[in-house]
């Protein structure tokens, strides 16, 4: 016996348009009401699929205003659907706060099973998958990252971490200098025409991308860092420092929170550099 759901949260493609399940597109066709990211993104899959079920947009910037609308649409009976642009609702997609409040109010749901990046992304690394972590999105700032980055070790597990293209290379460089030359692996473009799975050391995959660039959509895997400490060359991560356009005062304020060495120190190192490159 088939189970009925009042809302059902449904994955979709993450790239390639074929990657959606017999019973996604079953509930699809079936809803009243599909809740998407952007209305114009979802009508070409459903153009794809030849379904025609009405879409209505739910995004982050008004997905708690949506709420009432789609209790209201369930308790008239609809069938109501939620998907994001791609991958699965919720996770890191509008979603979370409309099942919260299905919960609350003991309205039966159901998550369909499908395409999510990051199980792609771990699979694909070839790290062990034994025991993991997904991490979100990496914080901009250094300061959060640190904190960030510093509790994911603590974890000792394999860590899963989506990056936009434009900052890979600063946050491959930036965790270069928090844990040296460790091992990672770039997932990019999964499931389409270009996709890739680039492992590797990080001064590996940081010179590998810096020559080809970096293009698509990112998933970061970081195999678990070991207790043992990996040896950092201080002077040719300087180097690399002031090769990013990083002024002295930037490199010593890194220098000082990396290597857990004092502002004089970190001084000196740079100044003495210097001297070196002078003569």
């Amino acid at each position: 016996m088939e189970r009925i759901s009042n809302i059902y949260f449904v994955p979709t493609p993450i790239g390639n348009m074929k990657d959606i399940t017999l019973r996604a597109l079953e509930v699809l066709e079936k809803s009243d009401i599909i809740y998407c990211e952007d209305t114009r993104n979802s009508l070409n899959l459903l153009k794809f699929h030849n379904i025609n079920t009405k879409l209505v947009s739910y995004h982050k910037f008004n997905e708690s205003e949506r709420v009432e609308e789609i209790i209201s649409n369930i308790e008239d009976g609809k069938i109501v659907s939620v998907i994001s642009d791609a991958g699965m609702p919720i996770i890191n997609d509008p979603g979370f706060v409309i099942l919260q409040e299905v919960i609350k109010r003991d309205i039966s749901y159901e998550i369909l099973p499908g395409a999510c990046a990051l199980i792609n992304g771990i699979c694909g690394s070839g790290f062990d998958s034994t025991s993991f972590v997904y991490m979100g999105f990496v914080p901009k700032t250094d300061s959060e990252r640190k904190k960030y980055f510093q509790s994911f070790k603590n974890m000792k597990v394999t860590g899963i971490f989506y990056e936009s293209p434009h900052r890979l290379l600063k946050t491959l460089k930036y965790i270069y200098t928090l844990f040296g030359n460790i091992n990672v692996c770039v997932c990019r473009e999964l499931t389409k025409l270009f996709e890739e799975y680039k492992r590797g050391n990080l001064e590996e995959v940081i010179s590998y991308y810096s020559e080809k660039g970096v293009k698509g959509e990112i998933v970061l895997i970081i195999e678990k860092i070991s207790d043992e400490k990996v040896d950092i060359d201080i002077k040719k991560e300087i180097l690399k420092l002031k090769d990013d356009g990083y002024s002295n005062k930037d490199i010593v304020k890194m220098l000082k929170n990396s290597f857990n060495i004092s502002k004089n120190e970190a001084y000196e190192l740079v100044l003495n550099l210097e001297n070196e490159e002078e003569k």
